[in-house]
């Protein structure tokens, strides 16, 4: 049987691995005819490639709907820009996540969760993905320096945005009106704190403020508010159910972090592994590029396909099973190189918190399978309901 991929094959979403196997074996430089693209499934030919900047760019965006159906210029952020204007631009709130600043938040990441959790665990049951979504929201507004009932407004619009319909790609007409509500309702918010000025050290008052290139205009701020919003909230929502749902499959492993909760910060990390929620990202090729005999050429795109290469025998030991004792030498699981995520230690502290806060609480608890539910797409994937039931404490 020939082999066959496009990121928009819905037949392969629900279980891509026996084709990414084959990619990485017989055809690592995979040419797409349909989009004039390359698609890269190894995990050092995506680490390398994210590490040059000479021969990728992201300045014509970063994602499947940009890359290839988009006509329109990419919104002027740092997401998609390539150095100095990156450095620039992503300095506005970078310091923000750094390691050291995320370590002093901790005691409130955890007081956010468990209150959030004291009802539900009254309740005796729970959905795993909407706790992570919920207290993902909740700080990433603190963050951007919005009321919360902002926020979940504004993560209603991208729920609309990423929603998926067969026979279509990318963005849906439907997720095309929730983008432009979006836009409407963030030029207004932005238009109230110019007037109602949040905590000064908000991500809002940086972006008002920057003096870069004669400041940011609303509409770069509406995008930047836009994608913070989304990167705040999706990874650890999914990875946190995924991690909770695989845990239950391996009872020797969940037995393990009861007795170890120091092997939590691990779980979380091959949960985002085993199950990465960012199914690829992509660049335009800057200058020709050789690869595995075959050469890329200047003004193509290619893809990135992450949960591929977190998978690939060549970088872990048996990484079609889930083992949370792993070390991994080199991690995809953010990105790297010069558009690594930007919340990786936010992300990585609020999905321990809750295992710890959710395995801590919880002595037994037993997941509601029909009540289980994923979402696929070309980019996002993963568990979009995790119901656990429990003893109600």
């Amino acid at each position: 049987m020939p082999l066959r991929y496009s990121p928009y094959d819905e037949s392969l979403w629900s279980n891509p691995w026996p084709v990414y196997k084959r990619m990485q074996a017989e055809a690592p430089a995979y040419y797409i005819e349909d989009l004039d693209c390359w698609a890269l499934t190894r995990f050092d030919d995506i680490w390398q490639a994210s590490m040059d900047r000479k021969s990728f760019t992201a300045s014509y965006g970063t994602s499947p709907d940009a890359l290839f159906l988009s006509r329109a210029p990419q919104p002027h952020v740092f997401l998609f820009m390539d150095p100095p204007e990156h450095g620039k631009y992503r300095g506005l709130i970078g310091r923000s996540y750094m390691k050291d600043k995320i370590a002093l938040i901790e005691d409130h990441v955890r007081g956010v969760v468990r209150k959030l959790l004291k009802p539900m665990l009254e309740q005796g049951e729970l959905d795993v993905y909407a706790l992570g979504s919920r207290t993902a929201l909740e700080l990433i507004a603190a963050f951007i320096g919005l009321e919360l009932e902002e926020v979940l407004q504004i993560r209603g619009f991208i729920n609309r945005f990423y929603q998926r319909e067969s026979g279509v790609r990318g963005t849906t007409e439907a997720g095309a009106e929730a983008f432009a509500e979006a836009h409407t309702y963030i030029l207004g918010l932005i238009d109230k704190y110019r007037k109602q000025r949040p905590a000064e050290h908000s991500h809002i008052v940086s972006w008002l403020d920057a003096e870069i290139d004669g400041g940011l205009s609303d509409d770069e701020i509406f995008f930047s508010l836009f994608a913070m919003v989304i990167t705040g909230s999706d990874t650890v929502p999914f990875a946190t159910a995924s991690c909770i749902y695989y845990l239950d499959q391996h009872p020797d492993q969940l037995a393990m972090v009861r007795e170890d909760p120091s092997l939590i910060a691990g779980a979380f990390e091959e949960a985002a592994r085993f199950d990465q929620p960012t199914n690829l990202l992509g660049r335009r090729i800057a200058k020709d590029v050789e690869l595995h005999g075959q050469v890329m050429r200047e003004g193509q795109s290619i893809l990135f396909l992450y949960a591929a290469a977190c998978r690939d025998e060549r970088e872990f030991d048996a990484a079609d099973t889930f083992d949370i004792t792993r070390k991994q030498r080199r991690n995809l699981s953010f990105g790297t190189g010069l558009h690594f995520c930007l919340g990786q230690h936010l992300a990585r502290l609020e999905g321990r918190v809750m295992i710890e806060e959710l395995i801590g609480s919880i002595p037994e608890f037993e997941i509601d399978q029909s009540g289980c539910r994923r979402i696929f797409g070309e980019f996002l994937q993963g568990y979009i309901a995790m119901p656990i039931r429990f003893q109600p404490r």
